[in-house]
């Protein structure tokens, strides 16, 4: 009867427990460390892709208001010297910074931006000539009725008529400092995340403790509240301290199954393969236009899912080997040994 008891408290409340514990464990290793967050930015294909020629051609179309058959190559290159990866690694650090600040209680608010400055003093400066030259280049000449421009939603054209030495020279390089000028020093990221800030009141998590610190008391008792049930069922299921042993070897080690093999998976390049085709069926209309790209999220994918298979493989393994060692103590337990 005893321990048709505790079958029915480890299916019921010991695996669940377990795994939970285990899975938020894995957890806490890496999603409060900002330091995962810039590394998973801070890699070269993750710099590629947001520097990729399709991402290049979505902004430069999106925002030049460019016709489909303009030939963006000449911008492109300029904008990867103005996009460096040095300028992305810094925008990355000062957004996850932020964060991780606001986070941990150090500011009351944090509003991801980009800083426009050094893009905006590049163009107006060493990149000045360069950025006009590709720009006049991929601008079609003016059909009838259309008025010369581009941006504001009209489709983007030069006059006809005009070398193109007199419009850079004579309209858009004076021009162009007075129509940088107009354009912010910093662009948010993500209208939708003080909306979102203020309606989850997010703060409140744990009043008086900061998110980190609330989250990873939570986990703390949650493992607590695992491991006493855990050793109360092992109390239940027998009277001998060697199938007790065996007993919390036996339910560890299959709770820890499940995350060991979730980490094995996420390793595999199966877990990579369906992670990048969720994102291609995904729409990301809230994103920057920096992070909507398919090239872009999936380079990030990429970079993190080592890590979290890594977590989970360290815990399911620590879990595994203990499950061993209270197997081989309870095996080892002489069979008169009762409890004190």
């Amino acid at each position: 009867m005893r321990k048709f008891l505790a079958v029915i408290l480890s299916i019921c409340l010991v695996f669940p427990l377990l795994v939970a514990s285990q899975a938020a464990l894995s957890t806490v290793s890496w999603a409060l460390d900002r330091q995962f967050y810039t590394d998973a930015l801070d890699q070269e294909q993750v710099y590629q892709a947001l520097l990729s020629d399709q991402t290049l051609d979505n902004i430069l179309r999106s925002q030049l208001s460019l016709p489909p058959e303009a030939d963006t190559q000449a911008l492109r290159d300029v904008l990867r010297n103005v996009i460096s990866q040095d300028y992305l690694k810094t925008q990355v650090s000062a957004i996850v910074d932020g964060f991780f600040d606001n986070l941990q209680g150090k500011t009351e608010e944090f509003t991801p931006t980009l800083d426009l400055q050094p893009i905006k003093a590049a163009l107006t400066a060493e990149q000045q000539d360069e950025f006009l030259t590709a720009l006049v280049a991929a601008l079609p000449a003016c059909q009838a009725g259309q008025t010369p421009g581009f941006g504001e939603g009209q489709t983007a054209c030069k006059p006809q008529g005009v070398p193109d030495e007199l419009l850079i020279e004579g309209y858009l390089k004076p021009a162009l400092p007075q129509m940088l000028a107009q354009l912010p020093d910093e662009i948010p990221l993500g209208d939708q995340w003080q909306q979102w800030q203020s309606q989850q009141k997010w703060h409140a998590y744990l009043p008086g403790m900061a998110i980190p610190a609330s989250f990873m008391l939570t986990v703390l008792f949650l493992a607590f509240l695992a491991v006493c049930f855990w050793y109360i069922t092992a109390l239940i299921a027998d009277s001998s301290w060697r199938i007790r042993l065996q007993w919390l070897g036996w339910t560890l080690i299959v709770s820890a199954l499940p995350v060991f093999i979730l980490g094995m998976v996420l390793q595999s390049s199966s877990a990579l393969y369906w992670a990048q085709y969720g994102l291609q069926q995904a729409h990301f209309s809230g994103l920057p236009a920096l992070l909507s790209s398919p090239d872009v999220l999936q380079a990030i994918t990429e970079s993190i899912l080592p890590r979290v298979a890594g977590a989970l493989l360290t815990v399911g393994g620590v879990a595994g080997s203990l499950a061993l060692g209270f197997i081989v103590w309870g095996l080892a337990t002489g069979k008169k040994n009762q409890p004190v």
